[in-house]
């Protein structure tokens, strides 16, 4: 069974489609294989379960009497090594179905075809690699960047929008207190013993004390902390 795809209906305008379905037809006669049935999907990459003329095909696949799916690029399968290894493991192998990808000259059911899919698992294991990095180093960043890291509660003096970091103009004000009363020479108990007489609240919704007075000072003056 042959599957193509276009991205957009714009590509479904001219020869992309027609020229996928000419190439695969080519490929059954060349090669002496009964083409079944030949399904497509226009729309943008996504995920291959997100796909209705894919799951078509693959569900008269196992149903039928094909012996496997067709495409004539990989990048049609889905966008990712992954993706397209998902599909083999979950679908192809379990039901001794096979997959040719004509332009890699790739048949999972010939010696040649499998040693490509032990290529294309080690392409999706450096992708997946790829993409743990990225996430850890963006998390790396945010942190670097703002107090609210990785999902934290943010800092007194700030809050979370969205998932945005702003400045919280009330708990602002209170750290104002804060810093007035620490230059006037107080403690950081007795700043929080102010603090507490009039009604003032800590983040957490409790009473200060002279702990967490000294985490807003450290972040005040990081030198003297």
């Amino acid at each position: 069974i042959g599957y193509v795809r276009v991205s957009s209906k714009g590509q479904a305008d001219n020869t992309s489609l027609e020229d996928q379905q000419e190439k695969i037809t080519a490929y059954c006669i060349a090669l002496n294989h009964e083409l079944i049935g030949l399904y497509q999907d226009v729309q943008g990459g996504g995920k291959s379960d997100n796909r209705k003329g894919l799951q078509t095909a693959i569900a008269g696949m196992l149903e039928g009497k094909a012996g496997g799916l067709i495409v004539l690029k990989l990048d049609r399968l889905g966008r990712r090594a992954s993706d397209v290894l998902t599909l083999i493991d979950k679908e192809l192998q379990p039901n001794n179905k096979a997959l040719i990808v004509i332009d890699m000259n790739m048949d999972t059911s010939t010696p040649t075809g499998k040693l490509v899919l032990t290529m294309l698992a080690g392409v999706a294991e450096f992708e997946k690699s790829q993409i743990n990095e990225r996430t850890k180093n963006g998390k790396k960043a945010r942190a670097k960047t703002s107090d609210y890291a990785n999902g934290g509660q943010p800092k007194f003096g700030h809050k979370a929008d969205n998932k945005n970091l702003v400045v919280d103009e009330s708990e602002q004000q209170i750290i104002d207190v804060i810093r007035r009363h620490h230059k006037s020479g107080k403690s950081q108990r007795q700043i929080a013993e102010y603090l507490n007489k009039q009604g003032i609240l800590s983040k957490q919704g409790k009473e200060w004390s002279g702990t967490t007075v000294g985490r807003v000072l450290e972040r005040l003056y990081p030198k003297a902390a």
